[in-house]
């Protein structure tokens, strides 16, 4: 039963919690670009992307409750409208999760040796769930009632647990890929773990957001705490993303204090320069450390994960 606590209440908590999370991700985004300046192109462009929907989604869940709000103040007849820049908001949170997945699909591949058929399958099962959802929210564009939104159920349900899916399974092909990395050392162990840590937050704000949107609209699908996990999710996006490429520093810092500017690892390898960030010089020992380019450019930790592999492969074939 839709109650002035669950609509009006429940949007203004959301419009609230959404700034605040959209803050930590403006602020994400600027260190980013302050720190990293000689990252990839399309990395930069993938960043500004999400960034620019992470706005409009915003912009447009802020104008849903000043209409609601204010502009409606004092009419109770308006609590059961459904406004379409709630609808329209979910066009830019898509929008948000499509590259955030293909991204992590993309660090799939590259953990797994090349594997196209583990990536591809992240990367088609991402792509389905947003024709999904482009497809729900059309099909939601011309209702004027919340209460019409139930017609959708079904659809509704389907697409968040498709969104779920897609995320742990991305979180559980990174973590695999990462665990079978481990070589019995300690340190190398440790970082390894720390990574996989990371990997895991990864998928579980988002999935856990679409556990609970199916829950909200099969209870209470008259109400907007549905809306408040969808929006919500589009926020975890931007920030799960942005907290990935900002902890190279401190992954690096990890791997190669200040106190050591060079280590080796146990084999010749080089990296082209387009795809990473830094150069390899191993030699014999089992130490591990990092080079930093003429550039300084910080290196990312994929730098460390594919020298691990390509070091433990070379154990196994010895």
């Amino acid at each position: 039963m839709a109650t002035l606590d669950n609509t009006f209440g429940v949007l203004y908590q959301t419009v609230v919690i959404s700034a605040a999370l959209y803050g930590a991700g403006s602020l994400q985004a600027w260190y980013y670009f302050r720190k990293y300046p000689s990252d990839l192109c399309w990395m930069k462009f993938l960043v500004a992307f999400v960034i620019v929907c992470d706005t409009c989604q915003q912009a447009l869940t802020t104008a849903s409750v000043y209409s609601y709000l204010v502009t409606n103040f004092g009419n109770p007849a308006i609590r059961h409208h459904l406004f379409n820049t709630l609808i329209i908001q979910i066009f830019f949170k898509d929008l948000i999760a499509v590259p955030v997945q293909l991204f992590y699909a993309h660090r799939v591949y590259r953990l797994s040796d090349g594997n196209w058929i583990i990536s591809g399958f992240l990367a088609m099962l991402s792509l389905g769930t947003c024709a999904a959802y482009f497809v729900k929210s059309i099909e939601a564009l011309p209702l004027s009632a919340i209460a019409e939104l139930a017609s959708l159920k079904t659809l509704t349900i389907a697409c968040n647990i498709a969104a779920a899916v897609t995320n742990v399974l991305i979180s559980v092909f990174l973590v695999y890929h990462l665990y079978i990395l481990k070589r019995g050392d300690s340190r190398t162990d440790d970082i390894i773990n720390r990574l996989i840590a990371f990997a895991f937050n990864t998928g579980l704000p988002t999935s856990l957001c679409s556990v609970a949107a199916c829950i909200a609209m099969t209870v209470a699908p008259q109400t907007f705490i549905y809306m408040f996990w969808t929006i919500i999710q589009g926020r975890f996006y931007t920030n799960s993303l942005l907290v990935t490429l900002n902890t190279r520093n401190y992954v690096r810092s990890v791997i190669a204090p200040s106190t050591e500017p060079e280590t080796e690892l146990t084999e010749s390898v080089r990296y082209p320069s387009t795809l990473l960030y830094s150069t390899y010089r191993p030699e014999e020992s089992n130490a591990l450390s990092v080079r930093i380019d003429a550039r300084g450019v910080a290196r990312s930790e994929e730098d460390f994960i594919q020298a691990q592999s390509k070091s433990k492969q070379s154990a196994v074939r010895q």
